[in-house]
């Protein structure tokens, strides 16, 4: 059966899950795996793992890997006049915030509701230009007081996501929240079906991870369970061509996936990738062979498992593909379905390499 990228795509984004709460999108990447999978898991994190191709126990091991969770936010107060007070839960943009729609998940099923903004007409000064901070932001939900909130199965720790259901744009994009990392789940599954009657000279583990928007580590128990010999992250990356960011790089939409050269935390540099030369050149030379197209990047700010995973064991050698993002972790992000596509074109092929001829060494068995 054909693969419908987009469908699939799709079919996840309308799904919620902020960290620590990936269960619904767990469920479907189990589902699907599962139809064609020698084995699937699941961790008792969350992380989701599904083996294809060699089972011999002196394969090379390859892992590719995209996490589930999306930002959002998490219910801090319930006040007696039946508004909510938030914290965030990963990095959504606070400039973003003040107006947004959102959906909480509540006991008793999901709860729509916006976050509330001063009315404009009753504002003064910098309150009709400046973002106030989210100690000044609070969640209507339509609730009456503290009780009817509790009756719509509304508590503290009730996630609360972003709301915004994709709508297709022209040229192959798609805007909605979670592209983040749903594209890269959307990968795994495209690179499971496009593998399942392959037969792979690797053992191949797909993992949608966990957490990764919250400590970036929710990775790591299902990392020391496979004990890959290589490992390639799934991601998003900001789409350096609207006018605001035309003149900082050439990763753009449309172009295919981006191959990391560097990133590392905004903040600092105690954690991040830089990726070995051979696998640049390793991913580069496999997409000329395929004539996939990819973009070299150089993203610092962005961060993600691969920092951590680079150092595990004996040392991991480490890449990332990015598919450029427009707008990332606001609730209207855009990116290119031509560029998903293709970069589950250009890991099924790294999927049929065969093991000798990865430019890393095995690990010792």
């Amino acid at each position: 059966m054909t693969f419908d990228v987009q469908k699939n795509l799709i079919s996840l984004l309308a799904l919620d899950g902020i960290s620590g709460h990936e269960h619904k999108i767990a469920s479907v990447m189990q589902q699907q795996f599962s139809q064609s999978a020698h084995q699937v898991w699941q961790d008792r994190l969350g992380n989701v793992v599904a083996q294809y191709g060699s089972q011999s126990p002196d394969a090379f091991r390859l892992m590719v890997f995209a996490h589930m969770d999306e930002v959002g936010f998490m219910v801090r107060k319930i006040e007696e006049n039946g508004f909510l007070r938030f914290e965030r839960v990963g990095g959504p943009a606070q400039i973003t915030m003040s107006g947004s729609t959102v959906r909480l998940d509540g006991e008793r099923g999901p709860v729509p509701g916006c976050i509330g903004i001063k009315s404009y007409h009753f504002s003064k000064g910098d309150e009709r230009t400046q973002s106030p901070s989210i100690e000044h932001l609070w969640i209507d939900i339509g609730a009456t007081d503290k009780q009817d909130a509790a009756r719509m199965g509304i508590k503290v720790g009730t996630p609360v996501c972003l709301y915004n259901p994709p709508q297709l744009l022209a040229n192959d994009l798609v805007c909605s929240k979670a592209l983040d990392d749903r594209l890269g789940c959307t990968a795994l599954l495209g690179v499971a079906a496009a593998v399942e009657q392959m037969d792979l000279d690797i053992a191949l583990y797909l993992v949608a991870s966990v957490q990764e928007e919250f400590n970036i580590r929710g990775i790591l128990p299902v990392l020391r369970r496979i004990n890959p010999d290589m490992a390639i992250g799934i991601d998003i990356t900001p789409s350096c061509d609207t006018p605001d960011l035309s003149d900082y790089s050439d990763v753009v939409i449309n172009k295919g996936p981006g191959i990391t050269c560097l990133n590392y935390h905004g903040r600092g540099t105690l954690a991040g990738l830089i990726t070995p030369p051979k696998l640049i050149a390793f991913l580069e030379k496999t997409a000329a062979e395929h004539q996939i197209p990819v973009q070299r990047e150089v993203a610092p700010g962005v961060i993600t498992e691969t920092g951590y995973i680079q150092m595990e064991q004996d040392g991991i050698p480490c890449a990332s593909l990015s598919i450029p993002c427009r707008y990332t972790h606001s609730p209207s992000e855009v990116a290119s379905i031509r560029d998903l596509t293709d970069c589950i074109r250009l890991l099924t092929a790294i999927a049929q390499v065969k093991g000798h001829q990865f430019p890393v060494a095995a690990r010792q068995v």
